[in-house]
């Protein structure tokens, strides 16, 4: 074993490569990544000054799978959102359910903005959501109309006011994206390092084109958008025979340059409950590789590019010490590259962990983001072969 600089032009050229794609991944993750993270902070630093007179009067949508504990939890919190102008709350259940009409029924007499209504029974061949969304968008009183469900917690009080704050500010926003958060304390199970990296990833994918302009998606638990906007696309008519995509495909659908505001204050987080489950967010994953294929305009290539470059520079950096021994100065240098790559990803993934109040992840990261790819690859194909009810008459 030696250290020379005689290195043969193969092996030179692997380790530029390698090089090459350590530069590449950071730069887009630089672009990408803390874009998110930059937003992310910004959000509850510089709170634009709005006066009250500003907000509209809005409607709040809850749908609920006949969850009348969880929908007990929630309407407290909800009816008692500091908010500034008049705000409804519409209740819509899937099918008719005497415990969640007694939910209700309870607060109704101190609460005089509190409906309910149910999706008829029986429906086939129809998505129930997009049924009950669609029921509850045309009962609406107001034109701004905010849609969460009983699968979260709404732990601040402004929540409402920050997620109507894009409507408050600009006449020309028709569109509102907020974001669930998860809990870390509450999975221990295996993979839950993997679980909490996947979920901000995959929200990273959506979020930086939205911050960027071109919005393709949101979270169907912290959502908001116009009436006229709704009835204008004929709702979800173009996805009717899919039981899900009333938060992607609907949303890919109307979005217009200039119209989508994201709202990432801390304040306009929901958390979603049991969300990193392994069970539940596997389901929930493999619901969003499906869907997500019908949308056209979606982020293809440039998500995933950071992790087929590392990997394929990894490689590249061992073939190319193979090719060089006994001369030790390529591997070495191809160690150091290993370890840039590395911190790369600690360097702009943990910020934006602890930015949108995930496990604070450390060693397990360039991994975790190398392998990604691999992991949404897995999933999609998964996603076309499982038994999970993807169209209405299944």
């Amino acid at each position: 074993m030696n250290f020379s600089l005689h290195i043969g032009f193969l092996p030179l050229l692997l380790t530029a490569f390698f090089a090459a794609s350590v530069a590449t991944s950071a730069l887009i993750y630089f672009f990408r990544v803390r874009k998110v993270t930059v937003a992310r902070n910004r959000a509850d630093h510089e709170r634009p000054e709005i006066p009250d007179s500003a907000y509209p009067p809005v409607s709040v949508l809850v749908y609920s799978q006949d969850d009348a504990e969880n929908l007990s939890a929630l309407l407290p919190g909800l009816l008692g959102q500091d908010y500034p102008s008049e705000f409804e709350v519409i209740v819509i259940n899937e099918g008719e359910s005497v415990d969640v009409r007694d939910a209700v029924s309870s607060l109704r007499p101190s609460h005089h903005n509190l409906y309910l209504t149910f999706t008829p029974e029986g429906v086939r061949n129809l998505s129930r959501k997009k049924l009950g969304v669609t029921l509850g968008v045309k009962a609406a009183r107001y034109r701004h109309v905010v849609l969460t469900t009983t699968a979260v917690d709404i732990p601040s009080s402004m929540w409402l006011r920050r997620m109507a704050s894009g409507f408050a500010m600009s006449d020309t926003t028709e569109i509102v994206l907020g974001w669930a958060e998860i809990d870390p304390a509450e999975d221990n199970a295996r993979g839950c390092r993997r679980r909490a990296f996947d979920h901000v990833a995959e929200s990273c994918r959506w979020l930086a084109p939205a911050l960027a302009g071109k919005p393709f998606r949101g979270s169907e638990y912290n959502i908001a958008y116009t009436k006229d906007i709704f009835m204008r696309n004929n709702g979800f008519a173009r996805s009717l025979n899919l039981c899900n995509g009333d938060d992607d495909i609907f949303i890919s659908e109307i979005v217009r340059p200039g119209n989508t505001h994201v709202e990432l204050a801390e304040d306009s987080f929901v958390r979603l409950r049991h969300g990193n489950h392994p069970r539940i967010a596997g389901e929930r994953m493999l619901r969003r590789c499906f869907t997500e294929s019908f949308i056209r305009r979606r982020p293809r290539v440039l998500p995933s590019l950071p992790g087929r470059l590392q990997i394929a520079g990894f490689a590249a950096g061992i073939a190319a010490a193979v090719l060089a021994w006994p001369n030790a100065t390529v591997a070495a240098a191809s160690g150091l590259l290993t370890i840039l790559c590395a911190l790369t990803d600690i360097l702009f993934w943990r910020p934006v962990m602890k930015a949108m109040k995930s496990r604070r992840l450390m060693l397990t990261l360039p991994w975790l983001a190398a392998t990604f790819h691999l992991r949404r690859a897995v999933r999609g194909i998964r996603s076309r072969l499982s038994r999970q009810k993807k169209y209405t008459w299944d």
